[in-house]
C-alpha cells in the first residue's frame, strides 16, 4: 500500500514569485524525495555547482518553502540540512481578472523552459532510448475533445505519473516529467456549436 503524499498548498505571492526562477523549481521538485540533505548533496543531485545554490536555497527558507534541518559534522567543521517543507507541493489557482494569473503563469513559464531545455539535453545523450516500453525521450502534444468523463481519467493518469515520479529509489537515474493540459477555446466539432 502506498503512502498518501501529504501537499502544502502555496498561496502566497511571495512564495509563487520565488518559484517563477527555474533553479528554485529544480530545487523544490528534488528535495522532498532527498530528504534531510547539504548543499554539496542537493549539488550532486542536480549536477550544479553547490555555490550556485546557496542564494536560492536562502529564498525559498525566507519565503517557507524550504526548512532548515540542523547541522551535522563534516570535515571538522559543521554542515547546514535542508528539507522540504512537504513531500508535495501544488500551486493554488484563483481564476479570473483579480486571480493570480501572474504568478501561476510565470511559474509554468519557467517550466516550461526547463522542460524544454531537459529534453534538448535528453535528445543531445547518445544513451537516451527512444522507443520500446523503456522509452526516455518522449514529446507529446495532442488536441482532442474530451468529455467530462475523459477528464476525469486524464486526471487519474496524471495523478498516477506524479505518484509514480514522487517515489525516491536510491539507485534509479533522475527524470524530469512536464505536464500541461488546457481547455482551448475553439469551436466543437458539430456545426459550429462554441464549447
Amino acid at each position: 500500500m502506498s503512502k498518501q503524499t501529504v501537499n502544502y498548498i502555496i498561496r502566497s505571492t511571495r512564495q509563487m514569485r520565488a518559484l517563477a526562477a527555474s533553479t528554485r523549481q529544480e530545487i523544490v521538485d528534488v528535495l522532498p524525495r532527498l530528504g534531510k540533505v547539504s548543499v554539496a548533496e542537493l549539488a550532486v543531485a542536480l549536477e550544479r555547482p553547490a555555490d550556485s545554490l546557496y542564494y536560492h536555497l536562502r529564498i525559498l527558507e525566507k519565503v517557507g518553502l524550504v526548512r532548515s534541518a540542523g547541522y551535522r559534522p563534516a570535515k571538522g567543521r559543521r554542515e547546514a540540512l535542508f528539507r522540504a517543507v512537504a513531500p508535495g507541493l501544488s500551486l493554488f489557482y484563483k481564476l479570473g481578472k483579480h486571480g493570480n494569473g501572474r504568478e501561476v503563469n510565470a511559474i509554468i513559464a519557467s517550466m516550461l523552459r526547463l522542460g524544454l531545455r531537459d529534453f534538448r539535453r535528453g535528445f543531445s545523450l547518445a544513451e537516451a532510448r527512444v522507443s520500446g516500453p523503456d522509452r526516455e525521450l518522449w514529446a507529446l502534444r495532442r488536441t482532442g475533445w474530451l468529455s467530462r468523463a475523459q477528464i476525469v481519467e486524464v486526471n487519474r493518469h496524471i495523478q498516477e505519473l506524479n505518484r509514480v515520479g514522487g517515489r525516491a529509489e536510491s539507485r534509479a537515474r533522475l527524470y524530469a516529467v512536464t505536464v500541461l493540459l488546457t481547455p482551448l477555446k475553439r469551436k466543437s466539432r458539430r456545426r459550429g456549436e462554441a464549447d
